[in-house]
């Protein structure tokens, strides 16, 4: 077994988790500040995911509505507003599981066995990387939890895929007036939230391929960290995920530019970790160690 295949042996786990970006995005901030930028939630271009609920109240025709306390279902619906509207999190992909690759009674290569793996998914380079021309970074999921579950109240999980019918269901939708009555204010604020939270990890089977895994938070002022935007130092901005030590290797395009791909090289170097060079084909793509590469031209 090679070198670049030993790579990938080591990258073939559960662990491992894929963040795709803009080389630029990954150079000036991920690398540099050693901390992934969590998006909230409103701000996603998927409507399922970003587009708030009308929320219609929902109530049997013999109940008696007047029994209803409006101060309760306005504070109901300011609570489930100010909950999503707070929610913040940051995408990645997974290998696909499952199979024989790395194990101990299996030759393993690369070769042939690309799809199994989260960097080599050729519409996230489309889509999160720049048009092909950007970077996908692999983490270490318990790496990453161990390290801001001190500081961060973090809810994580896969992502799964469901048909419209479902996500209907799984989605925290219209109040029911009965539920509200039966059961008060406190116990419906439990039930909405935790299906809030539990709605986040369901998609449209239309996103199958991207074998999302997520990390959520919501958004608290007192865990934000200092950003400098626009010349001007923010402190209660922005919430970051520290990755100080959780990076496994850098997965590069062909087609960033030398100095971003000499950057991502002090970068790989710096954290001790591989750096893979994605070289685009009219077919397929190669795959190779770019540190390799770059000790043979020199």
């Amino acid at each position: 077994m090679n070198d670049v295949d030993k790579i990938f042996n080591n990258l073939y786990n559960e662990d491992i988790i894929y963040h795709y970006t803009k080389a630029s995005t990954a150079i000036d901030h991920i690398l540099f500040e050693k901390q992934l930028i969590f998006s909230n939630v409103r701000k996603l271009i998927d409507p399922i995911e970003s587009k708030p609920a009308p929320r219609i109240n929902i109530g049997s025709r013999n109940m008696d509505i007047e029994k209803v306390s409006m101060s309760d279902l306005n504070d109901l619906r300011d609570f489930l507003m100010n909950l999503e509207d707070s929610i913040c999190q940051i995408s990645f992909c997974k290998n696909e599981m499952g199979k024989d690759f790395a194990s101990s009674y299996c030759f393993s290569t690369i070769d042939g066995n690309e799809e199994y793996f989260g960097f080599t998914k050729p519409r996230m380079w489309d889509q999160y990387a720049d048009n092909y021309s950007g970077v996908c970074i692999a983490f270490s999921k318990q790496k990453i939890l161990a390290l801001n579950n001190k500081n961060i109240e973090l809810l994580e999980g896969d992502v799964e895929y469901v048909i419209n019918s479902h996500l209907r269901f799984k989605k925290m939708g219209d109040i029911s007036l009965n539920f509200l009555l039966e059961k008060g204010l406190d116990e419906y604020k439990k039930e909405a939230e935790n299906k809030v939270k539990n709605g986040l990890f369901y998609k449209h089977k239309d996103y199958i391929g991207e074998n999302e895994y997520k990390i959520v938070s919501q958004f608290d002022k007192s865990r934000c960290s200092p950003r400098v935007v626009k010349g001007e130092l923010e402190f209660d901005t922005t919430m970051m995920l520290d990755i100080s030590g959780c990076i496994e290797a850098i997965f590069v395009s062909s087609y960033a530019n030398y100095k971003q791909q000499k950057d991502l090289l002090m970068y790989a170097n710096e954290f001790k970790v591989p750096m893979i060079e994605m070289e685009w084909q009219y077919n397929s793509y190669d795959i190779k160690d770019y540190k390799l590469l770059r000790r043979i031209a020199n």
